[in-house]
C-alpha cells in the first residue's frame, strides 16, 4: 500500500454484519463512543476487553464496521482517522515529501487549523490518533479532528503538485488527492459537529 492509498478494504467474511445491520450498527457507535467518551461507569473495564478483543483480530475488524456508518458520524470519523494512520504510517519519508510540496503549495493551512500551536506534521498527527484509537485521548477531540483534517489536506495538495505530467502515475495520484481532500473534507465536518455536540 503507498502511503497515500486510502481505499477501505472490505472482507468478504463478514456475512453475519451484512445479515444483522443492526448489530453492526450498535457496535460501530458504542465500541466508537467507548474510545472517545467517558461516561460509562465501567469504562476501565469495558475498555481493557475492547482492547484484549483489538490485539486478537485486529483494529481493521472494528475499522470495517466503522466504514459503513452515516457520514458525519462518530464511527465514521474514527475510521477516517484510521485511514489517515495506516496510510501515512507506511512510509514516513515519502509522506513527509508529500506534506512539505503540499505545504509549499498552500497560501495557508490556518483555515484549518485556527489556533495551532505548532505546524501540522505526521508524526503529531499519528501520536493523537494512536491515543484515540487506544481510548487513552484526553484532549479536545474537535482540535484532533481539525488537526488530522489540515494533514488530509496538505497531503491531497502535495501529491497534486507532484501531477505535472500525462503518466499514468501522475494521474493515479491526481486521483489520490481528490480522495485525501474527500478525508480532509469529511474530518473538517466531523470537527465541526463535535463543537456542536451533534458528533454521534
Amino acid at each position: 500500500m503507498t502511503p497515500w492509498r486510502l481505499e477501505a478494504s472490505e472482507s468478504e467474511e463478514d456475512a453475519m454484519w451484512r445479515l444483522h445491520p443492526e448489530r453492526q450498527f450498535a457496535i460501530a457507535h458504542d465500541s466508537a463512543a467507548l474510545l472517545v467518551r467517558e461516561d460509562s461507569l465501567d469504562r476501565e473495564s469495558v475498555l481493557k476487553r475492547l482492547n484484549s478483543f483489538v490485539d486478537e483480530e485486529g483494529l481493521d475488524v472494528l475499522a470495517q464496521l466503522w466504514a459503513l456508518a452515516d457520514e458525519a458520524s462518530l464511527p465514521r470519523a474514527l475510521w477516517r482517522l484510521y485511514q489517515l494512520r495506516q496510510a501515512v504510517a507506511v512510509s514516513m519519508e515519502q509522506v513527509g515529501h508529500v506534506i512539505e510540496r503540499g505545504i509549499s503549495s498552500l497560501n495557508t493551512i490556518d483555515p484549518f487549523v485556527l489556533g495551532a500551536e505548532k505546524p501540522v506534521t505526521a508524526e503529531s498527527i499519528l501520536e493523537i490518533v494512536d491515543e484515540i484509537l487506544s481510548g487513552t485521548f484526553t484532549g479536545d477531540l474537535a482540535h484532533a479532528l481539525e488537526r488530522a483534517s489540515a494533514l488530509a489536506s496538505v497531503v491531497g495538495a502535495g501529491l497534486l503538485g507532484d501531477s505535472e505530467s500525462d503518466s499514468s502515475e501522475d494521474h493515479r495520484s491526481a486521483l489520490q488527492s481528490l480522495v485525501w481532500r474527500d478525508v480532509a473534507q469529511e474530518l473538517a465536518t466531523a470537527a465541526q459537529r463535535e463543537r456542536r455536540g451533534q458528533l454521534h
